[in-house]
């Protein structure tokens, strides 16, 4: 593994992580649903980030996602977020 990719996936994994915190404390300080989607969302990314990373730092654990279960965990992901975004309060 290069280390320009180790670096990527740390990064990603700070920037989801951070945005996931960020969104979560929101959602407790006020209690909105559409926050708690948005939430979901980005741990969602978060979970997907995590999981890729052992593959990267020690070779010899090897998950072996497929493409379509990375696919899957985005799309998850971003339809939390977008539920999140348009769905109004009640």
């Amino acid at each position: 593994m290069e280390l320009l990719d180790v670096l990527l996936r740390i990064a990603l994994i700070a920037a989801t992580g951070f945005l996931f915190a960020t969104v979560l404390l929101s959602y407790i300080r006020v209690r909105s649903t559409r926050l708690l989607f948005i939430a979901a969302g980005f741990g969602v990314f978060l979970l997907h980030a995590i999981l890729y990373m052992p593959e990267l730092l020690i070779p010899s654990i090897t998950l072996e996602f497929t493409d379509n279960v990375h696919i899957a965990l985005n799309l998850v992901a971003l339809l939390l977020i977008a539920i999140g975004i348009i769905r109004e309060e009640k």
